[in-house]
C-alpha cells in the first residue's frame, strides 16, 4: 500500500496537512488537524474521524459515498463495502505518554537537533496485517445470516518517521519518543465481524493497524538561536487495536 503525507507550517501554528493513501485509499484528502486532544478516542482515516470502539454500516445508497470520504479500496471491482470498525482494545499508560525531554545533547542528538510537538492523534495505516473469509455456499436464492467472520492480526509493524529530512532526523526524532527508527512492535488483537453473506457470495474482513501520529517541527540548535529545519510526523503502532473494512464479493 502506497502513502503520502506532506508537512506544512501555518504561520507560528502547528497545522499537520497529511494526505495519506488510508486504507489503500485511491485518493487523497487532508487530514484535519488536531486540537489539544478535542478529538481524541477517535481514528483518522483518510482525514475523517471514526470514535473508537464504533462501527460505520453501509448501504446501498451510500456506499460510493463512504468508500471515497474514508478513502478504501475495494478488495475487488464488483465488491460491496459492508461496515469499517474501529477497535480499541487498549488503554493509554502514562509512561507511553509524550514527555518532554530536556535540550542537552543525548546520544541520539549529536547534531544538537530539538523537537517541538504538536498533539498526539490516532491514524489508520496502510498495510494489512489480517484478513478472513467466508464463502456462503448457499444457492443464489438464500443467504447465510448472522455469520462471524474472525479477524486475527498477529503481526509486527515498525516505527515509522515521516519526513524530508535526514536520516539522522529521523533517527533523532524515533529517540524522542523512546523508540529506534523502525522498531518493530507486535500487533495482536482480534475482533469478530458479523455479516450475512448472500449465497454464492464470500464475505471478507481485513484489518489495518492503528498508529499513534505527533507531529512536530525540527530545529537546528545554535549559539545564537534555533533554526527551524523542517517537519516530521512520528507514527507508533498502538499493539490492540485495528481498524477493519468488511465486504461482500462474487
Amino acid at each position: 500500500m502506497k502513502k503520502k503525507l506532506s508537512l506544512v507550517l501555518a504561520s507560528s501554528v502547528f497545522a499537520l496537512s497529511a494526505t495519506f493513501y488510508s486504507l489503500v485509499s485511491a485518493s487523497e484528502k487532508e487530514l484535519i488537524p488536531v486540537n489539544s486532544g478535542k478529538n481524541s478516542g477517535y481514528v483518522y482515516l483518510n482525514g475523517e474521524p471514526i470514535k473508537e470502539n464504533t462501527t460505520v454500516y453501509a448501504t446501498e445508497n451510500n456506499q460510493e459515498e463512504l468508500i471515497e470520504k474514508y478513502g478504501l479500496e475495494k478488495p475487488s471491482e464488483s465488491a460491496k463495502l459492508v461496515s469499517i470498525q474501529i477497535v480499541n482494545n487498549e488503554s493509554d499508560n502514562p509512561r507511553d505518554l509524550v514527555k518532554e525531554k530536556d535540550d542537552s545533547i543525548s546520544p541520539q542528538n549529536i547534531w544538537g537537533f530539538k523537537l517541538v510537538k504538536s498533539p498526539t492523534q490516532s491514524v489508520d495505516g496502510w498495510t494489512e496485517i489480517a484478513r478472513g473469509k467466508y464463502f456462503c455456499n448457499k444457492p443464489k436464492t438464500q443467504s447465510c445470516n448472522g455469520v462471524e467472520i474472525s479477524i486475527s492480526a498477529n503481526e509486527s509493524v515498525s516505527v515509522e518517521v515521516q519526513t524530508s529530512l535526514s536520516l539522522g532526523v529521523k533517527e533523532f526524532v524515533a529517540a524522542e519518543f523512546g523508540r529506534s527508527l523502525n522498531e518493530q512492535i507486535g500487533v495482536s488483537t482480534s475482533v469478530m465481524v458479523p455479516m450475512n453473506v448472500p449465497g454464492g457470495k464470500t464475505g471478507i474482513g481485513v484489518g489495518y493497524p492503528i498508529y499513534k501520529s505527533t507531529y512536530g517541527q525540527v530545529y537546528q540548535k545554535g549559539l545564537f538561536g534555533d533554526t527551524l529545519l523542517g517537519g516530521a510526523t512520528y507514527l507508533e503502532p498502538k499493539p490492540s487495536s485495528i481498524a477493519v473494512t468488511s465486504w461482500i464479493q462474487g
